[in-house]
């Protein structure tokens, strides 16, 4: 994550709340032993979900150092841990499953995105399950909009701005299938949920297992 990124989760770590919704069947096969990592856990949404459903072995790592403390404050007894940077220290095939929910739309830059899945597939043991959310591109005018600015500005379609200064990515579901290339591709659904403002949006979930 960019120093830029970084200074904005923490600036803004307590106004916002995360909605991509968790789909637990999609995960039923894992053991409850089975130890997960969740990528960019914020206050520790998805690590509280999973391990009130039962994957009590499930760490959360996160950039923003006050988004970590949100979430140890809201929730003493998970794992929630800050990192300066990747590689994370954890050995390779450390984890049976990964998730990252909305976060490669908070890193605009495709060789940095390639970079992040490359390394939850080193983290990954063969065989694991790797469940990513994310938003597509909206088809509603507002969107449309800021993505044609946001193209001019950061030669990317999909890139936009928001008021308060952050900068984030919408995705054709064609760049994120081929993210998760390395991946055996094992479900694909698209979901309601909002987005950081509370508007309605839609959101892509993929499933891959490591080969």
């Amino acid at each position: 994550m960019s120093e830029q990124a970084r200074r904005y989760w923490d600036q803004n770590a307590a106004a916002h709340t995360f909605a991509h919704p968790l789909n637990l069947d999609w995960l039923q096969a894992l053991p409850k032993e089975a130890r997960i990592l969740d990528y960019g856990c914020g206050y520790g949404r998805i690590v509280h979900e999973l391990t009130d459903a039962g994957w009590r072995n499930t760490v959360g790592v996160d950039f923003s150092a006050e988004m970590i403390e949100r979430g140890r404050r809201a929730y003493p007894h998970l794992t929630l841990r800050h990192i300066e940077k990747t590689p994370i220290a954890e050995p390779d095939g450390a984890f049976d499953a990964a998730t990252v929910f909305a976060v490669l739309t908070c890193i605009p830059d495709s060789d940095s995105q390639a970079a992040l899945i490359a390394e939850l597939r080193r983290l990954l043991r063969p065989g694991g399950l790797l469940y990513v959310s994310e938003y597509p591109l909206q088809d509603d005018e507002r969107n449309r909009a800021r993505y044609q600015t946001g193209a001019t500005r950061h030669g990317v379609y999909g890139v936009w701005d928001r008021d308060d200064g952050g900068v984030f990515r919408h995705h054709t579901r064609e760049h994120l299938r081929a993210l998760v290339s390395a991946f055996e591709l094992i479900h694909e659904r698209e979901v309601a949920t909002v987005t950081l403002s509370g508007t309605p949006a839609t959101a892509v979930q993929l499933l891959g297992r490591r080969s």
